[in-house]
């Protein structure tokens, strides 16, 4: 083993490299809660000596903390190829030895190579750049990122979103209304309320900043301000434009089904503009409602008993997921548009969609289609027997001055 592989390192003379590794292991801390910090800090050490550096014999290792080392090596080192197979197959989560007690052990990975990144001028800069590639695995929760040419310039796109979201007034955060159709008389029916943010001179869709309001915490507030507009809007322009049955769809993310205060928000909106809690629809993500037992399902269990009409959001990616929305209280299921885009031309998506809409129907739900752009799709629909689609065939998202002026 080389000498300083296990010493630490302040980063002032990184042996020059063309390839970088950051490691963390036990990152979600399963084994430091199930065998305390001694013995996943034993048992990170091991990993590495065992397993990590077989594989990468001409690496150097430099331990950065008690469960984080940065490896570096030369492309004229060992295949990096087998490295980053070794870490998919069997590095990810590994079994560890320690005094004959067998003990699991959780481990994420960044990797940058200066060949694939134009920008590498520097070791420290592959360091940099490999931190990066862990930060998404992190989130992500893969095993393995690779950095390539745009993952520092999206940490850094992304930083900037957040502090310009935290600087933000909430006025800068608009609602847009799209509508939704009830298919057999193609009568508008309600809204889904969609969140945008003005920047400067641009009005931002979620794609844009969605994913730095959740890291940072800051959707939190944000949905708080969306959803009493949302409701603001229901009372004084949805009943008006369509009447009392009208309705409006929020979305919630699992962040803001984790918050305390939640139902009581809702609650006490709804109740402070008189509006029946059953006119406001309540979208959570598939991935959210799987989780049984926790606090966002005890959320949607709450909002439902208080009378919101409760739906899955972009059901179709994890269509297995429909077997557990029995045991929770949903009211609608929206198809995700990259299925009902496939209904023409694709028997598989077709079949997929018949088969979630038939299932829906079983389990006393209301189908509803996203994402419905052309006449022959919504045919289609039609004679699936959907009642109910949003697309841009029937309007696209706008402010609630365009969408209500009529």
């Amino acid at each position: 083993m080389h000498a300083g592989q296990f010493g630490g390192c302040d980063g002032s003379e990184w042996p020059a490299a063309t390839i970088v590794i950051a490691i963390s292991a036990d990152p979600y801390h399963r084994a430091a809660v199930a065998y305390g910090r001694e013995v996943s800090v034993l048992m990170a050490e091991r990993f590495v000596e065992r397993e990590l550096v077989p594989i990468t014999p001409h690496a150097t290792f430099h331990r950065r903390a008690d469960l984080e080392w940065i490896v570096t090596l030369t492309s004229d080192g060992p295949d990096l190829d087998e490295f980053i197979t070794a870490s998919r197959i069997r590095l990810g989560s590994h079994l560890i030895d320690i005094d004959g007690q067998t003990t699991f052990l959780d481990l994420c990975m960044g990797v940058a190579v200066a060949e694939q990144i134009p920008d590498a001028s520097s070791t420290e800069y592959l360091i940099r750049c490999a931190d990066a590639a862990l930060c998404f695995a992190l989130i992500r929760q893969h095993h393995v990122v690779i950095a390539d040419e745009q993952t520092m310039p999206t940490v850094h796109t992304q930083v900037d979103v957040a502090n310009r979201l935290a600087r933000s007034a909430e006025s800068d955060f608009l609602i847009y209304y799209q509508p939704i159709v009830e298919l057999a008389g193609m009568d508008t029916v309600g809204f889904e309320a969609l969140l945008r943010w003005r920047s400067g001179t641009d009005i931002l869709t979620p794609a844009a900043f969605l994913l730095a309001a959740q890291v940072t915490s800051l959707i939190v507030p944000i949905g708080h301000h969306a959803v009493a507009e949302a409701v603001r809007a229901l009372a004084r322009e949805v009943t008006p434009a369509v009447g009392q049955d009208g309705f409006v769809a929020v979305n919630l993310s699992g962040q803001q089904l984790w918050a305390d205060d939640i139902v009581g928000h809702i609650d006490g909106l709804l109740r402070s503009h008189d509006v029946a809690p059953r006119r406001l629809w309540v979208e959570v993500r598939e991935d959210e409602v799987i989780r049984l037992g926790t606090a966002a399902a005890q959320a949607i269990q709450e909002l439902h008993e208080i009378g919101c009409t409760m739906c899955v959001d972009d059901l179709g990616a994890g269509y297995s997921a429909l077997r557990y929305l029995r045991d929770l209280p949903i009211d609608v299921v929206k198809i995700d548009r990259s299925l009902v885009s496939g209904l023409v031309d694709n028997p598989a998506d077709r079949a997929v969609v018949k088969a979630i809409c038939e299932i829906s129907r079983a389990y006393g739900m209301i189908p509803l289609a996203e994402g419905v752009e052309t006449e022959e799709t919504l045919a289609e629909l039609a004679g699936l027997g959907f009642d109910m689609g949003q697309g841009y065939l029937f309007g696209k998202p706008e402010s609630a001055e365009v969408q209500f002026r009529h």
